[in-house]
């Protein structure tokens, strides 16, 4: 999928969301990446497992990490919040998942807000990369 992994290493993001910004070109090559598509518009993409852990979360057995990104241009037009429960789904049907847990840096309160509307609920915030301030976000299934 080089396609696609040019595409969201190129996607840049206003600050604060900078820290976001793509610069993996391998991510979709890693079988816990997928991408989003609406039609042929690669909206986003997903990624599970190891891939979406942040230092300072270990592996927990049950827990499915989960992880998104949504193209810069559709940040606020609730793109995310229909992504959601289709990730979650996902995840339980197909990954087996008990718990799902996401990880969103603590200034994201936009995200924060979409895992609350699909069920997450905060569980513990912690210093992850570059001394940046994570919350952990946790879904019994």
């Amino acid at each position: 999928m080089p396609r696609e992994a040019d595409a969201v290493a190129a996607w840049r993001y206003e600050a604060p969301f900078d820290l976001y910004d793509g610069s993996a070109r391998d991510v979709f090559l890693h079988p816990d990446y997928r991408p989003v598509y609406d039609g042929d518009d690669l909206v986003g993409f997903v990624c599970f497992g190891a891939e979406a852990r942040v230092l300072g979360q270990e592996h927990e057995d049950g827990v499915v990490d989960v992880g998104a990104g949504l193209r810069p241009d559709l940040l606020g037009q609730r793109v995310g919040t229909a992504l959601m429960p289709l990730v979650v789904e996902f995840a339980r049907e197909q990954l087996g998942a008990q718990r799902i847990r996401a990880v969103v840096a603590q200034f994201n309160t936009r995200s924060q807000r979409v895992g609350r509307s699909a069920g997450f609920q905060p569980v513990r915030t912690f210093d992850g990369p570059g001394g940046q301030k994570f919350v952990e976000l946790v879904l019994e299934v």
